[in-house]
């Protein structure tokens, strides 16, 4: 398997994203059928305009009491609550949020890698801009590739953080290897491999975390089962082992 990193420059809102991700792919390689394009979704929020400017955050009493209790400032807090479906609890300096389907902290709402005075916020529909990349790509070169949209993901009682594709198209987001058998010949009754996180945090080697400038990865050489659709490895809270601890059933 192949991790090749796409450096580009920095990218601006109104960017047409796709081409400078092409451009910089053809600088490496020419684009394969299964290879995988993971893309940073600060990336996509930023060429698609995803920014707000905190100066023009009207704080209401709720974000000021959620900023009092949390450490985080008022305006941030606002827009936490415009973009997170739910708020789950409250922590030093975040928020534990639902946020399309994921559990995510501040709904997905960040200042790094946003110019001063500014925040990303993610998209509303990832899957689906996942599918229009794919679409548009697809359009452009005829090849047959998986895009995924990777975003930093912290993991309780761990420290630091890891990838999670908030957005598939064109693979399989996860393996069903349920009645396959284990070492010892045993049938597995649970287990899916959750590959698009997989190469999400694959990806983030290379991406980096601060001004590395690599917004895109491609993968080659990996094994994935290629869809042409859009694809998803979320669940609902009915079945999801972790819903009664965190109070999401509801």
């Amino acid at each position: 398997m192949k991790i090749i990193g796409l450096k580009t420059p920095v990218i601006k809102p109104r960017d047409d994203l796709i081409e400078i991700v092409l451009e910089a792919v053809n600088k490496n390689e020419d684009l394969r059928d299964g290879d995988v394009l993971i893309i940073a979704s600060s990336a996509i929020s930023t060429a698609n305009g995803y920014v707000r400017k905190l100066s023009d955050v009207e704080a209401t009493e709720r974000a000021r009491k959620l900023g009092e209790k949390s450490g985080l400032d008022e305006k941030f807090v606002e827009i936490v609550i415009h973009k997170a479906d739910k708020i789950l609890s409250v922590g030093e300096n975040c928020l534990l949020t639902l946020k399309n389907g994921m559990l995510r902290i501040n709904a997905g709402v960040d200042s790094s890698n946003a110019p001063p005075n500014h925040v990303l916020v993610m998209p509303d529909n990832p899957d689906r801009e996942a599918e229009e990349i794919l679409q548009k790509i697809n359009n452009e070169t005829g090849k047959k590739i998986g895009v995924v949209i990777s975003d930093s993901h912290i993991q309780p009682l761990r420290l630091g953080t890891t990838g999670l594709a908030v957005g598939v198209a064109g693979i399989e987001a996860t393996i069903d290897c349920r009645g396959k058998t284990d070492l010892y010949e045993r049938p597995l009754t649970m287990t899916f491999r959750a590959v698009a996180d997989q190469l999400a945090s694959a990806a983030q080697l290379v991406m980096g975390e601060t001004d590395d400038q690599v917004p895109a990865v491609l993968i080659r050489g990996v094994k994935v089962n290629l869809t042409g659709k859009s694809e998803t490895p979320k669940i609902s809270p009915k079945r999801d082992i972790y819903a009664d601890l965190l109070e999401i059933r509801k």
